[in-house]
């Protein structure tokens, strides 16, 4: 186990914030992982799993031992004549595990193509977009407690999944470290086009899994910028719940108001168009600023300072809450 001291964190966070680690790992076999765990408890101090740095937002200074995931491969556990059981390493790179699922027969996650991170982050923070969400396909979850140095094994009940979450945000699984993922696909392809600008694409069409993959990416590139040119960890404030009353009530003084009915009777609104109709698309605060092309996405304009993040975020919750009556929660993590 290699370990480095005092190690700055900017090439692996996708907002490009200098943050410096007291100790920094890469991580490449889970049979590290008790060695590990003995060099934190030397140390007295805790571990932080970083996977793709893609929905972190990061401090200055991380008094913690930081360890990179890299743990890589798949594997074929069972397969029946409609679906395969595919289990996958937790340091893999999200999309490209999806493209690698279309190229091989499987289908089920293309409507989750080029969202940023690993397949360690997808159950974490239940990814979802174009109308799916990951749990759809997860069946069980796989880690290791560094508390305990024991491993664990939830089922998809047990992951307690919902809207951008999941109990692997909860207190008593800050020491759990998703080692791999068990995902369940189809054989036969069943595209999920029920999402506005892909029903549109499609409409009159046939959609098979590889063309609803191409078309997602199509729409992702067009509406979030680049990581590697713009600074940024993709949609900033999670899309929020309100009642069918609030909706109504709001649509009043707002008629365009989007609203997607939820199973539950509640219905989702887009925090972007409210964070755009509040003025901040484009708007700055110091080294950040809210997106011009995209009033969600908040994206570091040179030399970001943590600060700043948190007092954009302050004033976009402040105002979406007073002139809406609405809060928004931050979708990234903030170490």
């Amino acid at each position: 186990m290699n370990v480095q001291v005092d190690f700055n964190l900017l090439p692996f966070n996708t907002f490009k914030l200098n943050s410096v680690a007291r100790y920094f790992v890469e991580l490449t076999s889970e049979a590290e992982l008790a060695e590990l765990t003995k060099f934190s408890k030397d140390k007295k101090l805790p571990i932080r799993i970083l996977g793709g740095g893609s929905n972190l937002i990061l401090p200055e200074k991380i008094e913690a031992i930081v360890v990179k995931n890299v743990l890589m491969g798949t594997r074929v556990l069972m397969e029946t004549s409609d679906t395969v059981l595919i289990s996958c390493a937790s340091g893999m790179n999200w999309h490209q595990f999806v493209m690698s699922t279309i190229a091989n027969g499987h289908f089920g996650l293309e409507n989750l193509a080029l969202i940023p991170g690993t397949v360690g982050g997808a159950p974490i923070q239940n990814i979802g977009a174009y109308g799916i969400e990951v749990n759809r396909f997860i069946t069980q979850v796989h880690g290791y407690d560094f508390e305990t140095g024991s491993t664990k094994t939830l089922t998809t009940n047990e992951c307690q999944f919902d809207y951008r979450h999941s109990i692997f945000k909860t207190p008593a699984y800050k020491n759990f470290f998703i080692t791999s993922v068990d995902f369940q696909l189809l054989k036969k392809a069943n595209p999920v086009v029920t999402y506005a600008e892909l029903a549109h694409a499609f409409s009159g069409k046939t959609a098979t899994a590889g063309l609803v993959a191409e078309k997602v990416i199509e729409v992702r590139q067009k509406k979030l910028p680049d990581v590697a040119v713009i600074p940024n960890v993709g949609s900033f404030f999670k899309n929020p719940l309100v009642t069918a009353q609030q909706v109504d009530q709001l649509k009043k003084s707002t008629p365009d108001l989007v609203s997607y009915p939820q199973p539950d009777g509640r219905f989702k609104l887009a925090a972007g168009q409210l964070i755009d109709k509040l003025g901040f698309k484009g708007h700055k605060q110091g080294s950040v600023g809210m997106y011009e092309k995209q009033a969600l996405v908040m994206v570091n304009l040179g030399n970001g300072r943590r600060e700043d993040v948190v007092a954009l975020v302050e004033r976009v919750q402040q105002a979406c809450l007073s002139v809406y009556g609405v809060s928004l929660e931050v979708e990234p993590i903030f170490w």
